[in-house]
C-alpha cells in the first residue's frame, strides 16, 4: 500500500473519531483509488453513487498529495453553488484533519465577485440609498465578496428579497477594468482570489472557469492563464462537463452581442476617463478616445443593420457545417441553406474588421498624446488598453468560428430584435483532449458516469480513454426506501412533439390530472421534473388549486430562492426543468414524491440536433442509439437520484411517460435504475405502500 494512502487513512481515522460520523467503506475505496491515480500520475473515471461521500473522498487524497509533493490540484464541480459548498463545508472539514494543511483558494469568474470600486464610488444608479449603506458596511466586513455572502448578510439585516433583485448586476466585477491601476486593486475580491489561487495547493472552482482558463490559454498561446499551471484535475459532476464545454464554445451573433461589444468599448472609454480624472488630463486625448468609441459603435450598428434575413422558422436553419459533406445528409439537407451564410459572413467580417481598426486607432491615438500624459497616467491607460484587449480578441476569434465553423454548425434563427446567428461544436472530444487531458492527469467522478454499466459513452464524448475505472456499489437500500409508479398502458397518451401537435391539449390535461392525484397522495412534498419549459407551463395552468399545497414554478424566482422555499415549506411542490434534474438536493420529508413527466429525449428539430444526427450517421452509427438514448438514460438516472439523498429518506418515483411500458428502450432505461425497487401501476396500491413504508405525519 502506498505511503500516500497511509497519510489519507490517518485522516480518515481522525474523521471517524468525530461524533456523529459513520464510517463508509466505499468512501475509503474511492479515496484509495484516487491515491493510486495521483501517485502514478494517471487519469481515472469513477461512478460514485449518492451517499458515498465523494467530496471528502476526493479532498483527503488531494490534500495529502499536495502536502507531500508540493503540487497544485484543482477541484472542479458543475455550478458555483456546488463549488461554494465544497469551499464552505467540505474543504474546511478536510483541511482540519491534517496537522499542517496546504493553502487553499476559491476561484470563480469575475462576475461572481463584487467590485469595491463600484460600491465605493457612490455612483450606483437604480440602487436604493439605504442599500448603499448596507453595501458599504458589507464590503468592510466580508471575506470573499461573493453574491452568496452578500445575500446572507442582507438576510441577517432583514432586507426583503425584493430589494435584492437586480442589486448584484449593479456591483458585480465587470468583464474588464483598470486592474493594477485601480485604487482598490490590492483589496479587490476578484484579483485577491486570483492571487490566492496562483499559489494555493488546493483550488476549488467550477467547470466553466476551468474551461474558460483553457480558452484563454488557447487564445493567448499560453501567455495568459486564469488558474496558472496545476498538476492534477478532479472533475466532480463529470457528467455535466459535456454541457459546460458546449456552453463555453458556443457563440451567438445578435443584437445582444452587438450591444455588449459597444458597451465594452464604452466601458474602456469610461475607465480611461475615470483613471485620468483629477490630474489635469489632456482633453484632446479624452475627446479623441470618445470619438473613436462613438465611431466604432456607429459602424458596428451599420454593419448589423445592413443585413436582413428572410422569414425564418422558429427552430432556425443551418447555413454552414463542418465537415461540409454533412449538409447533404437527409438529416440536415431539408434545414440547410448555404446562401444565407453570405450575409452572416458579411456581418462577421465587418465586425472583425471594426474591432481590429478600433484597437489600431486607439493605440495610434495613445502614442500621439503619450507625451502629454504623466507617468502614472500612461501606466493607467496602458493597463486599461491591455485588460480590455482580451475581450475584443475573444469576440474577434468567436466571429471567425461563426464564419468558418471547425467541426461544428452555424445556423440562423429569429430573435426578439431581427435575427441571430449561432455556432456550436458538434464534437467536443478532440478539443477536450487537446486542451485539458493532454496537460495533466484527471479524475472524473459522478453518480451517473456509466450508461448500461459501462463508461464507454462518456469516454468517447469527453475524449478521455483510460483503463483505470471504478464503479462503486450503491449505498442506499432502494428496494426498501422507494417505490416506482408506472401508469398502466392507455392511462396517458404518448407525449406530443410540441404544443401545436394534434392532441397536445388532451395530453397536457391528462398529465395534469395524474400529477394532481400524485400530489394529493403525499400532501405536496413533490418535485415534478419536465423535459421542456413549454410543457411545464401548459401542465401548470391545468393543475387545480390544492388546499394547503403551494406550487412553485421555475422562472418565478431564482433557482436558489425556489430551492430554499421548497425545503422550508414541507407541503410545497416544485415544478422544474433541466437545472433541477441534476445537483438539486432536498433530503428529508420535504421531498417524498418525485415525478418525471417524460423521457427527456433530444428530438432532432433544431439545426444543431439535425447536424449532430448527420454526424453520427456519417460515422455509420444510429444517432438515436449512439447519442439520444444514452443521454436520456443518463438524465433519467440523474432525475431519479433527486429522491433518496439519505439512508432515512423514503418516497415514490413516478415516471408518467407511457413509452416506459410500450417501447423496448423503456426497459433499457429501467435497467439503468437501481435493481429491486417495487413497481406499481395502481395509485391505490401505491397509496398502500406509502402508508406501510413512507414516514409521513
Amino acid at each position: 500500500m502506498s505511503s500516500l494512502w497511509g497519510t489519507v487513512e490517518a485522516a480518515f481515522q481522525r474523521l471517524e473519531a468525530q461524533a456523529g460520523f459513520e464510517p463508509r467503506p466505499v468512501q475509503r475505496d474511492l479515496a484509495r483509488f484516487l491515491c493510486e491515480r495521483l501517485e502514478s500520475k494517471t487519469s481515472g473515471m469513477v461512478e460514485a453513487p449518492t451517499g458515498v461521500g465523494k467530496s471528502l473522498a476526493a479532498l483527503l487524497p488531494a490534500i495529502a498529495y499536495s502536502l507531500r509533493e508540493k503540487k497544485r490540484i484543482v477541484v472542479s464541480t458543475y455550478t458555483n453553488v456546488l463549488a461554494e459548498q465544497y469551499w464552505r463545508k467540505d474543504l474546511p472539514l478536510a483541511l482540519s484533519l491534517f496537522p499542517s494543511p496546504p493553502s487553499a483558494a476559491l476561484a470563480m469568474g469575475r462576475s461572481r465577485y463584487a467590485c469595491i470600486a463600484a460600491i465605493r464610488s457612490n455612483q450606483l444608479k437604480r440602487v436604493k440609498p439605504e442599500m448603499v449603506n448596507f453595501l458599504n458596511e458589507w464590503v468592510g466586513s466580508v471575506r470573499e465578496g461573493t453574491e452568496t455572502e452578500l445575500n446572507e448578510f442582507l438576510r441577517r439585516k432583514g432586507v426583503p428579497v425584493s430589494f435584492m433583485r437586480g442589486l448584484w448586476d449593479a456591483i458585480a466585477t465587470p468583464p474588464a477594468c483598470r486592474a493594477r491601476t485601480c485604487p482598490y486593486f490590492h483589496s479587490c475580491f476578484y484579483y485577491e482570489s486570483r492571487r490566492h489561487a496562483a499559489s494555493a495547493g488546493i483550488v476549488v472552482t467550477n467547470h466553466a472557469f476551468v474551461l474558460t482558463d483553457a480558452l484563454v490559454r488557447a487564445a493567448t498561446n499560453d501567455e495568459v492563464s486564469l488558474l496558472d499551471d496545476y498538476d492534477f484535475l478532479i472533475i466532480d459532476e463529470a457528467h455535466d462537463l459535456l454541457d459546460a464545454a458546449a456552453n463555453a464554445l458556443e457563440f451567438d451573433l445578435d443584437q445582444n452581442l452587438l450591444d455588449s461589444l459597444i458597451a465594452h468599448a464604452s466601458a474602456l472609454n469610461n475607465q480611461i476617463a475615470d483613471a485620468l480624472t483629477g490630474e489635469n488630463p489632456p482633453m484632446g486625448f479624452l475627446m479623441s478616445v470618445q470619438k473613436l468609441v462613438e465611431g466604432f459603435a456607429g459602424r458596428c450598428r451599420e454593419a448589423m443593420e445592413s443585413v436582413s434575413m428572410p422569414s425564418l422558422s422558429r427552430d432556425g436553419i443551418a447555413v454552414r457545417v463542418a465537415p461540409a459533406e454533412l449538409a447533404q445528409s437527409p438529416a440536415l439537407a431539408s434545414a440547410f441553406r448555404a446562401d444565407l451564410h453570405e450575409p452572416v459572413a458579411h456581418v462577421a467580417d465587418a465586425l472583425r474588421s471594426e474591432i481590429g481598426a478600433f484597437y489600431r486607432d486607439l493605440e495610434h491615438t495613445y502614442r500621439d498624446f503619450k507625451g502629454e500624459l504623466t507617468e502614472r497616467q500612461r501606466e493607467a491607460v496602458e493597463e486599461i488598453i491591455l485588460q480590455f484587449s482580451y475581450g475584443f480578441e475573444q469576440t474577434h476569434e468567436n466571429l471567425g468560428r461563426l464564419k468558418e465553423p471547425a467541426e461544428g454548425v452555424c445556423w440562423v434563427e429569429p430573435a426578439e430584435k431581427g435575427w441571430k446567428a449561432c455556432y456550436e461544436p458538434l464534437i467536443l472530444a478532440d478539443w477536450l483532449r487537446e486542451r485539458l487531458w493532454s496537460r495533466q492527469p484527471a479524475l472524473l467522478m459522478s453518480a451517473t458516469l456509466t450508461v448500461d454499466g459501462r463508461f464507454d459513452f462518456f469516454e468517447q464524448q469527453l475524449g478521455l480513454a483510460t483503463p483505470h475505472q471504478l464503479i462503486l456499489p450503491l449505498v442506499f437500500d432502494y428496494g426498501r426506501q422507494c417505490a416506482l409508479y408506472l401508469p398502466p398502458i392507455g392511462a396517458i397518451p404518448d407525449p406530443p412533439q410540441n404544443a401545436q401537435t394534434h392532441g397536445a391539449s388532451a395530453y397536457y390535461q391528462r398529465l395534469a390530472e395524474e400529477i394532481t392525484a400524485l400530489i394529493r397522495l403525499t400532501q405536496g412534498r413533490a418535485l415534478v421534473l419536465f423535459a421542456s419549459r413549454n410543457e411545464m407551463n401548459e401542465v401548470y395552468r391545468r393543475v387545480p388549486t390544492l388546499p394547503g399545497v403551494r406550487i412553485l414554478l421555475q422562472g418565478e424566482s431564482s433557482n436558489a430562492d425556489l430551492s430554499k422555499q421548497f425545503r422550508e415549506d414541507v407541503h410545497s411542490v416544485l415544478f422544474g426543468v433541466r437545472s433541477f434534474w441534476t445537483g438539486f438536493d432536498a433530503p428529508g420529508e420535504t421531498l417524498m414524491n418525485l415525478i418525471l413527466t417524460r423521457i427527456p429525449f433530444e428530438v432532432p428539430t433544431t439545426p444543431l440536433q439535425r447536424a449532430r444526427k448527420a454526424w453520427f450517421e456519417a460515422q455509420g452509427e444510429n444517432a438515436f442509439a449512439a447519442w439520444s438514448l444514452p443521454m436520456a438514460k443518463q438524465q433519467m438516472r440523474q432525475g431519479f437520484g433527486r429522491l433518496i439523498r439519505r439512508a432515512t429518506d423514503t418516497g415514490i418515483v413516478a415516471i408518467l411517460d407511457p413509452r416506459m411500458r410500450t417501447k423496448s428502450y423503456g426497459r433499457e432505461i429501467l435497467n439503468n435504475l437501481p435493481a429491486g425497487i417495487p413497481v406499481f401501476d395502481s395509485l391505490l396500491a401505491l397509496e398502500h405502500w406509502l402508508r406501510q413504508n413512507a414516514k409521513t405525519p
